[in-house]
């Protein structure tokens, strides 16, 4: 995986963020964690991560660098994200 986010959110209302592996529509969504959800495409293929309760997660880090760092353990388990 050369670059695993292309976009990543944060909706400061609700304390939500989002990180976008892929533009491929969701096909399917697992909830993985309390609060942490992947989105998949129709073949299977990780294109989003959603993160609920940021705040509480992140404490006083770098909301970019625990995304990050959150997709490549989440994705280390063998889904390739999707093109």
């Amino acid at each position: 995986m050369n670059s695993l986010a292309r976009k990543t959110s944060y909706d400061e209302e609700v304390d939500a963020a989002y990180l976008t592996l892929s533009d491929a529509p969701v096909a399917e969504t697992e909830e993985v964690a309390v609060g942490i959800h992947i989105d998949y495409d129709a073949s299977s293929r990780p294109v989003g991560i959603e993160v609920l309760s940021v705040k509480r997660r992140l404490g006083d880090g770098d909301l970019a660098s625990y995304l990050r760092g959150l997709a490549e353990g989440l994705l280390a388990s063998g889904r390739q994200a999707a093109e």
